[in-house]
């Protein structure tokens, strides 16, 4: 009995690559980063201005980008689903925001000096 449960656990987990399978229309990382990058950017709209429809600035950045929801959706989820690839993904949207705008590097450091238990993604 022992062995043939052993063998059914050894079964599953090598019968499983992948969590989620990789979609037909896939976003490359580097695009993904940069639509990461303009949500996050976007999305201090809502302190600025509360009413906003967010829903409306979501649509908007993937029509910037040509991708319609399913395949961002997909991607994401893909992604998601990869965690090495999705932190190299965060790291570049990083990157392009402080491209962006340089002096959010001082604001970052102040923030993490202020909070030392963020989660590493964060900092």
């Amino acid at each position: 009995m022992r062995r043939l449960l052993v063998f059914f656990i050894l079964f599953s987990l090598f019968s499983c690559e992948k969590i989620v399978d990789k979609p037909k229309k896939l976003i490359e990382k580097q695009e993904m980063a940069e639509i990461i990058a303009d949500f996050a950017i976007y999305d201090q709209t809502y302190t600025v201005k509360p009413d906003a429809n967010m829903e409306l600035v979501s649509r908007f950045v993937l029509k910037k980008h040509k991708i319609d929801a399913k395949t961002y959706r997909d991607s994401y989820k893909y992604y998601i689903s990869n965690p090495e690839e999705m932190d190299d993904i965060f790291a570049e949207a990083k990157e392009i925001i402080l491209d962006k705008d340089p002096k959010l590097e001082d604001y970052i450091e102040k923030k993490k000096k202020e909070n030392p238990n963020l989660p590493e993604f964060l900092r």
